[in-house]
């Protein structure tokens, strides 16, 4: 989760004059550039235009000779070829890429993809026993370089294998044919951060023996995959992707066409426009549904259609199965938040569970958990005896080492420092939660979980344009290593806060002290009452530009990251934060100042304002939006510190349930049925506190 801790890139203003000169680019474009460290004509001309990128010799990819010469006699002898592949978006574009590749060649060939649910990810026995009935080949793609055994199998049953992937490596390969995955320890290839639609691209150039044909023949292919699975948009992958993006603007793929088509991707005057945003929260998610809850195949067969009408009927089911797995994943979201709210005192870590969860989505869901709490989770989907699960982690965190401390209650792990899939029996869940709370506690009760956010430049009010947001595109393709530009703005005032979307996000209207200007900003997953600022409040911002067009009509639009208190209110909040820091500590004998003591009046007008703002639903707030709420609506200035001190009163009594997401500002609270009176001169924390008042 973002806090306010803002690290702005030092920029040089001659430097940024110079390259706006030199390349006849606008001063906030040549700002982004020398805080990313092309800081030169030369520097900046090279990266815009991507002259220094170059395809790289497919053979110098370790076995790639052996994977070519065994494909090729599959070939020529009239072989029976199965390409196994993987569940998600860079499974099924490899999938596609070298199925049409092969075919296209007169290659006998079939493709196979488990089943998530029933098969789990990669090589297994079964589906590598009933494929050696009819293959004589079968070559990996995104999967296999852990798979042993299976490998070991399917040579036990006549059958040779290739191995294609891109994941780390274990010390011992599996002995297949030939293993071409550029992470290999003894691979020399110049460039490791291929996807595994990556290294197939590869392998069809050496088969080919001609790189640029197939650049020009399957960019888009590859481009999806490499930006559905998060690679670093450098070297290799930023010409790829490049080329990839211009590719789908005008696809010749019908499947794709049909996709593009249903979800009405980037048309702009009647032509289409494709970022690496399009790819990343348009096509890829529908691409995956299918994998989470139905059946990967489905994506796969509709990237191979070539009858219009046949794909336009898979991708509207595409896009019905997507809805459908955005209301899953938004249940299982609210039951694993309720049980949140559950908990007493202190967490380091939630580690959740039912009999009733979709175990496709369960990782989606715990990324969520994770980021809004800033803490590690995990979900684990019951079926019988045995819970599936998937878990995320914070930085600072190591989840597979922490899991390797529990081992001995795992079924079995694996995955990497951020992110793990679990299984466990049930017998060993409470044990499991009880050790991984323990070893989670020591290892963070002394790090700041929540995130700082890295900012390029300051962006003027008089910047905010639409000519400059369109600029800004020169820096494409953006993903990992090469992000949207982020801006911090200063000194605005916010004229206007409007909820849309059911209140799940907001949008604003900040104005500029000194012009008067107003631009407009987006929110997204913030709501009214978690939004800390009211109309007429000084703030920074910390967002993106982008462009907004409707009805025809194009204007800059800030798209908001964070945002934090102007300098002076920015103190009274970090004053009133130590003050409850103090108050809930139990060693500090500091005196809290009578300003932080709640008044039976401000417990009445706390309470009566959550009970009109939650309705009894479970809600984030904001505790300055309380504060501003009390002072606008019920006449009455109650402290920063009194108001949070109210709520932990409120669930000290039973009266509600809640849960600090974001370090001490933010509250997520429920109210409880209640009935008995309640008598403060009981409270333990007020007795606590009043010892120490002066």
């Amino acid at each position: 989760m973002l806090g306010e801790n803002w690290f702005v890139s030092e920029t040089d203003k001659r430097k940024e004059e110079s390259l706006s000169d030199a390349l006849g680019i606008s001063r906030l474009t040549a700002r982004v550039l020398v805080a990313r460290g092309y800081d030169t004509p030369d520097s900046a001309r090279s990266f815009l235009s991507k002259s220094d990128l170059k395809l790289h010799d497919p053979m110098l990819l370790k076995d790639m000779d052996k994977a070519c010469e065994r494909i090729k006699k599959a070939i020529d002898e009239n072989q029976s070829v199965c390409i196994y592949g993987d569940y998600d978006v860079d499974g099924v574009t490899s999938t596609t890429a070298l199925y049409l590749y092969l075919t296209g060649r007169g290659a006998r060939c079939r493709c196979f993809i488990p089943e998530r649910l029933s098969e789990g990810y990669g090589l297994n026995k079964a589906a590598i026993g009933d494929i050696a009935r009819d293959t004589d080949l079968i070559i990996t793609v995104d999967t296999g370089i852990t798979a042993r055994d299976e490998i070991e199998y399917a040579r036990s049953l006549g059958v040779d294998v290739i191995v294609t992937d891109h994941h780390n490596c274990r010390e011992e390969l599996p002995d297949a044919c030939a293993v071409v995955n550029p992470r290999r320890e003894d691979c020399d290839y110049p460039f490791k951060a291929l996807a595994g639609v990556g290294v197939v691209f590869k392998l069809l150039c050496a088969l080919e023996g001609d790189s640029e044909k197939i650049f020009e023949e399957y960019a888009d292919i590859v481009a999806i995959g490499t930006v559905a699975d998060v690679m670093p948009i450098t070297d290799e992958n930023r010409l790829i992707v490049d080329k990839g993006l211009k590719q789908l603007a005008d696809t010749r793929r019908v499947g794709l066409r049909a996709l593009m088509d249903c979800t009405g991707v980037g048309e702009s005057n009647g032509k289409k426009k494709v970022f690496t945003s399009t790819v990343g929260y348009v096509l890829a998610p529908r691409l995956n549904a299918a994998g989470r809850i139905a059946s990967a195949r489905k994506s796969l067969d509709l990237l191979l259609e070539t009858d219009y009408e046949k794909a336009k009927a898979m991708a509207t089911e595409l896009c019905e199965i997507n809805v459908c797995r955005q209301t899953t994943e938004q249940r299982i979201y609210k039951e694993a938040t309720q049980m949140i709210g559950a908990f007493r005192g202190d967490r380091y870590s939630y580690i959740l569970h039912s009999d009733n969860w979709h175990q496709g989505v369960v990782g989606v869901v715990a990324s969520k958990i994770s980021e809004r709490y800033s803490l590690p989770a995990i979900l684990f989907s019951f079926d019988g005896d045995i819970g599936k699960g998937s878990g995320r982690s914070v930085k600072g965190l190591n989840l597979t080492d922490l899991l390797a401390e529990c081992s001995d209650l795992l079924i079995e792990y694996g995955g990497h420092e951020l992110a793990a899939g679990l299984s466990i029996e049930r017998r060993n869940l409470d044990a499991f939660i009880e050790r991984f709370e323990k070893l989670s506690r020591e290892k963070l009760e002394h790090i700041d979980t929540i995130q700082p956010l890295n900012i390029d430049c300051e962006l003027y009010f008089d910047e905010i344009t639409s000519e400059n947001a369109a600029e800004l595109q020169l820096l494409e393709p953006f993903g990992l290593t090469n992000a949207v530009p982020q801006f911090i703005v200063r000194g605005v005032t916010i004229s206007e806060i409007t909820p849309i979307s059911a209140d799940k996000n907001i949008r604003i209207k900040l104005r500029d002290r000194r012009t008067r200007r107003e631009v407009n900003a987006v929110y997204f997953g913030m709501s009214h009452c978690e939004f800390p600022f009211v109309r007429g409040d000084e703030c920074e911002l910390a967002c993106t530009l982008g462009l907004n067009e409707y009805r025809g009509v194009v204007s800059p639009q800030l798209l908001v990251r964070a945002v934090r208190p102007c300098e002076e209110e920015s103190k009274r909040v970090k004053r009133s934060r130590e003050i409850y820091a103090s108050v809930c500590s139990t060693t500090d004998a500091s005196p809290v100042p009578f300003s932080a003591l709640p008044t039976v009046n401000d417990f009445r007008e706390v309470f009566r304002l959550l009970k009109r703002e939650l309705e009894n639903e479970r809600k984030c707030v904001s505790v300055r939006y309380l504060k501003h709420k009390l002072a606008s609506t019920e006449n009455a200035d109650i402290d920063l510190c009194a108001i949070k001190i109210v709520i932990d009163v409120m669930n000290e009594f039973g009266l509600a349930e809640t849960t600090h997401v974001r370090g001490n500002d933010i509250i997520e609270i429920k109210l409880l049925p209640y009935s008995a009176k309640i008598d403060l001169e009981k409270s333990e924390i007020l007795r606590r506190i009043k010892k120490r008042a002066n």
